[in-house]
């Protein structure tokens, strides 16, 4: 039981990872392969000031929080008024560095022998697992709120006209450098939330959670929902993270000495399932969901008007 909670909490911040990156990609058009490095700036960054420095855990999270804002504020005056091609590049190899670092700089993150341990906030209770899942889910119901509501906002319709032609918004007036700092900088912060949030469901940090697969995950979920609808980047998580890593994986009579090969058949099947979603459902899952504007009261021309009165 215990690790079918600690599964689902995985799956909610990978999810709300998910939901991060569509805002970033989905509505502002900036392509991130660097989720596992901020995410991975959170997780470790909890991890030293709560181990090290003997921080109230909640106090370390926030502190790692506005490091990995500021490492993304660096980041984002060097990169993102650079092409499409560029950021990416750019973000994966930010997620290289930080998980070099990680295993280099042994004296301050342990290196590989890794570094803990992290206990639950709740630590006297004992459904502490079970409450802190649930902490997380209002983090995440939080963050797809608020994705929605601002993709339905005068400022998400500037996102996404940013998006589509970022030379004509700014030729009407909009500061599309700025806009895209602020966003990339508040998500890429969020990220590192979900990192130190992370850190008490794994209590041991060691470097091999910092593998580019976290990346490829979310961005595979995102694709394969619907990178244009609100939520579907939850679907896509659905669709892979809980049918392969907790169905599968978890409940499926698999004999043991085949065990080994279900990571392999896990990438295979996001592959084909990349492939049919390309093929023959390019806009994802759910397809694409545009932004909703309130409905105006139909007006009576002044010339019907006057035909009436006449």
């Amino acid at each position: 039981m215990d690790y079918l909670i600690f599964s689902f909490s995985l799956m909610l911040v990978y999810i709300g990872l998910a939901q991060l990156l569509h805002v970033q990609f989905g509505l502002l058009g900036i392509p991130n392969f660097g989720v596992v490095g901020f995410w991975g700036l959170g997780l470790y960054g909890t991890g030293v000031l709560y181990v090290s420095y003997s921080m109230p855990l909640i106090v370390a999270i926030l502190l790692a929080s506005l490091i990995t804002a500021a490492v993304a504020y660096i980041l984002s005056h060097l990169v993102l008024q650079r092409s499409g091609q560029a950021i990416l590049a750019a973000t994966l190899a930010f997620a290289a560095i930080v998980a070099t670092l990680i295993i280099t700089e042994k004296d301050i993150t342990g290196g590989v022998q890794g570094l803990g341990t992290i206990g639950f906030p709740f630590a006297d209770v004992a459904s502490r697992n079970v409450i802190y899942f649930f902490l997380l889910m209002v983090v995440v119901v939080l963050l797809i709120w608020i994705s929605a509501k601002l993709r339905d906002s005068r400022m998400g319709r500037s996102l996404i006209a940013i998006r589509d032609n970022e030379e004509l918004a700014a030729s009407l007036g909009k500061d599309t450098a700025g806009t895209k700092r602020g966003v990339f900088v508040l998500t890429c912060a969020l990220m590192g939330l979900l990192g130190g949030l992370t850190a008490p469901l794994h209590q041991f940090l060691v470097p091999y959670l910092l593998a580019p697969s976290l990346t490829f995950a979310v961005w595979i979920a995102l694709v394969l929902g619907g990178k244009g609808h609100n939520l579907g980047a939850m679907v896509g998580v659905f669709a892979t993270f809980g049918l392969f890593d907790i169905l599968i994986e978890t409940y499926a009579p698999v004999p043991a000495e085949q065990a080994i090969l279900l990571p392999n058949f896990k990438l295979f099947c996001y592959g084909v399932l990349l492939v049919m979603i390309i093929m023959f459902r390019p806009a994802g899952m759910l397809g694409v969901d545009g932004p909703r504007t309130r409905a105006r009261p139909a007006t009576t021309p002044a010339g019907d008007a006057s035909v009436k009165e006449g």
